[in-house]
């Protein structure tokens, strides 16, 4: 199972990156949210809001990592295009339960980790 998202990558909706151990899903969800679940407990949604437009995230090459809805608008995003981030930002699920975007050190984090 992969965990990380790296340089112009795609999480379409209904596909998720789990953690090594299995425990943290980053789900990009059919109702047009970014949820994170550790051990099956949601504890992260980027919005409240339910869409069904949604094409999922893209790990940007210039270090964002952004929502998209199917006509290519974007919706929602971390906030970390260059220069705090580049082409070698990664987005990784990480096994103590946070999704965190690193450039060789973080540029953010869901802060949803033990």
């Amino acid at each position: 199972m992969p965990n990380t998202l790296g340089n112009g990558e795609w999480l379409l909706v209904g596909q998720s990156l789990w953690s090594e151990n299995g425990e943290t899903e980053l789900k990009m969800q059919h109702d047009g949210k970014i949820a994170v679940y550790v051990n099956a407990e949601c504890v992260f949604q980027n919005t409240a809001d339910q869409r069904n437009d949604v094409k999922g995230i893209k790990m940007q090459e210039d270090g964002n990592l952004v929502m998209y809805d199917v006509n290519g608008t974007a919706i929602w995003h971390t906030n970390t295009a260059a220069p705090a981030g580049d082409s070698t930002t990664v987005c990784a699920v990480q096994n103590d339960g946070n999704i965190v975007l690193y450039k060789g050190t973080p540029l953010w984090a869901s802060n949803t980790g033990h």
